[in-house]
Parts: C-alpha cells; sequence; structure tokens
C-alpha cells in the first residue's frame, strides 16, 4: 500500500529547493529568454510534485 503521504526527507528533497537553475553556465545560455525558460521550467516541476503528493493522498483516501 502506498503511504498517504511522502516520507519526510522525500518531501525535503522535494520542495522545490533543488529546483534552482539548472546547470547552464555557458556564456551561450546568457540570453533573458532562455534564463525565464529555466525560471518557468523549475516552477513547473515543483507544481507537478505537489500535484503528485494532492493525488497520492487523495487515492489513499479513498481506500
Amino acid at each position: 500500500m502506498v503511504p498517504a503521504q511522502p516520507h519526510q526527507s522525500v518531501l525535503e528533497e522535494l520542495d522545490g529547493s533543488t529546483f534552482g537553475p539548472d546547470e547552464f553556465t555557458d556564456d551561450d545560455y546568457a540570453d533573458d529568454d532562455v534564463v525565464s525558460l529555466l525560471e518557468e521550467n523549475a516552477r513547473l516541476r515543483k507544481l507537478v510534485v505537489r500535484l503528485s503528493e494532492i493525488v497520492l493522498r487523495n487515492v489513499a483516501n479513498e481506500r
């Protein structure tokens, strides 16, 4: 059975703090559009983690 909420260490790992700017430090990626896309990518990944937690909780509550 899947736990209703992920273990605390998993939550700490996935709280978004690890989703900083990707390791694009080349001068080729210094364009503002690319930086904006990387920031949006990080925000979207954080939202996916939150949504996954909500889905897991709802599935566990139904059982």
